[in-house]
């Protein structure tokens, strides 16, 4: 799977399909193999995804994100290749995919387990690797009142512009920037980080893995967006939140983890 903004004339997506010709079974998504055409290689789809070794993924941050949802949060381990900035969810830089590549075909990495995150609300039900974030609508004058309930005890009653609702992937996204904690992404935690609180105090707090939060919008309007995705609109509404029960699988190397990016990334 790969980002044609970011690959441009499939150039990278070509020269990993020559790489994997003739050693292993190939499937491409619906829109890469339109682009890529080839007899020898099988439609990748949700439904056989589980069943394959690894998912290579060309591009950034947010077109892993992009990638995971439509597999439907797949158990296969995903092998990034980062053609975008910062990278935190690729496994490989782009000048280096081809040596990394050829260790995983042997079998010779690691595996990231990743929390993550389940809403519930009166729609159903949405997932999120890295976060939820619920915020005013722009139509919305003002500040909108959040109660934020953990176990069914009132945490926090704030005025703020939303509040992000994270996994420990999800620290070094939108959180961080909201001034949010760095978590390692082994741990097993929830993260809730306000949004600019009209409060002498911004305070994040780390919440244990088994612990409920519920959420309600007690004034305005809001707009709620999954991994940046919009996925719904809600005006008085309760939203529930806790770990999902499936967890994400990333390939890593012994000199390419999460320690390692935050070092060349953030600095």
């Amino acid at each position: 799977m790969s980002n044609p903004l970011k690959d441009i004339n499939s150039e990278y997506t070509k020269d990993v399909m020559s790489f994997l010709f003739g050693r292993t079974e190939i499937y491409l998504d619906e829109n890469t193999l339109s682009v890529v055409k080839d007899d020898n290689v099988k439609l990748l789809t949700s439904s056989v995804a589980d069943e394959l070794d690894f998912i290579v993924i060309l591009g950034g941050d947010g077109t892993i994100l992009d990638a995971f949802r439509s597999l439907k949060y797949t158990k296969a381990p995903i092998f990034g290749i980062n053609l975008g900035k910062l990278g935190f969810l690729t496994s490989v830089e782009k000048y280096e995919w081809n040596y990394y590549l050829n260790l995983a075909l042997e079998g010779l990495y690691n595996i990231e387990k990743r929390s993550l995150l389940e809403m519930t609300h009166s729609k159903g039900t949405s997932i999120a690797l890295n976060e939820v974030v619920i915020f005013k609508d722009n139509d919305q004058d003002g500040a909108i009142n959040l109660n934020v309930y953990v176990n069914n005890i009132l945490l926090a009653d704030y005025d703020a512009d939303g509040i992000i609702i994270s996994t420990p992937t999800g620290s070094t996204a939108y959180s961080l920037s909201a001034g949010g904690p760095i978590i390692s992404p082994q741990a097993e935690v929830l993260l809730l980080n306000p949004i600019r609180p009209h409060t002498l105090s911004n305070r994040s707090i780390v919440l244990a893995p088994k612990e409920n939060v519920n959420i309600m919008i007690k004034r305005g309007k809001a707009v709620v967006r999954c991994d940046g995705k919009k996925c719904l609109n809600i005006t008085d509404n309760l939203l529930e939140f806790s770990l999902f029960e499936k967890k994400a699988s990333f390939i890593s190397f012994d000199n390419h983890n999460f320690y390692n990016k935050v070092y060349t990334r953030i600095r």
